[in-house]
């Protein structure tokens, strides 16, 4: 007698087909996007990489505090520019508001290479985030703008499945691109001159990634002049906002205390080199697309905000071998060799179920702000997200100086701390409304 077949492949074609039947629905306009940010995300996977091992190279006053200075800055400058960058993005078009951050960026790029001063890197770090605020205050909109009710979500989630793609390129680029550069010139690795190399070759391809966007045709949108000014919308919508954002803060808050200082990190804690901590960076980058990718089916089946609860309490017991890492290795209780791998693992899989609730969220709160707030949702999620890489960075560079190393295991229970708060505030606005009472509830 033959055996029926297995269900699984029929579920797995119906995926892939829906998938593509999703993807056909993309615009030209939203395709453009999608390469344009490819080319951001591997430029950013370069840059992030590199940019803590360059400022550490620098010699004494270059430490792990100045690292939470300098992201502190940056965070600074995009919460200064949330509110300004929603009006910009009313006011002009999203298209040239999109080329003009990438063009900042670039910029800041430049003088980070050029300028190797305190003074100098936090000013330009600060001219980063003023990039990074216009980007994504600009590109959210623009894309609900092109892009219908069936194939919003896929959009997202498909644009920042394809940046981490691209991220996980750069990370292993990363992880190779200082000690190659750094060999045509006579340099060690590790040295600052092979560092900037690697960051001064960003910019020239900060500037191509830009180029999709000049053919960006205007979407037949009402003219932004008429919208409300972002302050008259912020007093209109100020219960609406605060319910919605007050998660983000937050997951901001404990990411703050956290990702900025990952790479410094397997460094410290496990006494890695460069080139190991690249190919833990891209593997991670590498999850976080396939999370990200698996996002809209997800959503589809729990509902968004269901899947966004699960994904980050599942993110905890990663969190914690994190923690317990940094506590273990540094009091000899456990092999950094060994307790490397658990810790890559442990990583790659936070980030893969962190990154996949991302989109999926951004999409649940766009869909319930009315259109001409969009602009000024994104800045306010900015905003709120970047209060914690303002303050936390600061918190968690002086706990490893105070306590060297094992001063990531008072890092991760905090973040664990903030993790848990979030997914409980979570579950009290949203966890018992149903698909259509949630819209009810935020707009009423």
């Amino acid at each position: 007698m033959i055996s029926s077949p297995s269900p699984m492949p029929d579920r797995l074609r119906r995926g892939v087909a829906a998938y593509l039947s999703n993807i056909r629905r993309f615009s030209r306009n939203v395709w453009l996007v999608l390469i344009y940010g490819m080319g951001l995300g591997l430029t950013f996977g370069v840059v992030m990489f590199t940019f803590n091992f360059y400022v550490l190279s620098l010699g004494p006053g270059f430490d792990e505090a100045f690292l939470g200075e300098l992201q502190s800055a940056a965070s600074f400058a995009t919460i200064a520019m949330a509110i300004p960058a929603a009006w910009i993005a009313q006011r002009y078009s999203t298209k040239w508001v999109m080329i003009a951050g990438g063009l900042i960026g670039a910029v800041a790029y430049m003088g980070i290479v050029l300028y190797p001063t305190r003074e100098a890197l936090v000013g330009f770090r600060m001219l980063a985030g003023v990039s990074m605020s216009l980007g994504t205050v600009a590109a959210a909109p623009f894309l609900m703008a092109n892009t219908g009710a069936a194939e919003r979500q896929w959009a997202f989630s498909f644009q920042a499945g394809l940046s981490t793609v691209a991220s996980f390129f750069g990370n292993l680029l990363a992880g190779i691109l200082p000690g190659r550069l750094g060999a045509l010139v006579g340099a060690g690795p590790t040295d600052t001159l092979s560092y900037q190399l690697a960051l001064g070759a960003m910019i020239g391809l900060s500037l191509l990634s830009i180029a999709p966007l000049l053919l960006l045709r205007p979407a037949a949108t009402a003219a932004a002049t008429q919208a409300e000014l972002p302050w008259v919308q912020l007093r209109r919508y100020w219960r609406l906002f605060a319910i919605v954002l007050l998660p983000s803060l937050i997951i901001g808050l404990g990411a703050g205390l956290m990702q900025p200082f990952m790479n410094v990190y397997f460094r410290n804690v496990y006494q890695k080199p460069d080139a190991a901590i690249g190919i833990v960076f891209a593997l991670g980058g590498l999850a976080m697309a396939v999370g990200q990718f698996a996002g809209p089916p997800l959503a589809d089946r729990f509902g968004k905000i269901r899947t966004v609860m699960l994904t980050q309490a599942l993110s905890i017991p990663f969190l914690i071998t994190l923690g317990l890492g940094a506590w273990l290795v540094t009091a000899g209780l456990a092999r950094p060799e060994v307790f490397f791998y658990l810790a890559g693992v442990a990583y790659i899989f936070r980030l893969a179920l962190m990154n996949l609730s991302n989109p999926v969220y951004q999409t649940f709160v766009l869909e319930r702000v009315p259109e001409q707030a969009q602009a000024l949702s994104v800045s306010l999620t900015n905003l709120v997200f970047q209060v914690g890489w303002f303050v936390m960075p600061q918190v968690s560079g002086r706990l490893q100086v105070a306590h060297g190393p094992a001063g990531f295991a008072y890092v991760f229970a905090g973040v664990t701390a903030f993790y848990i708060t979030a997914i409980a505030v979570e579950k009290w606005f949203f966890g018992g409304q149903k698909a259509a009472g949630e819209a009810a509830v935020l707009t009423g």
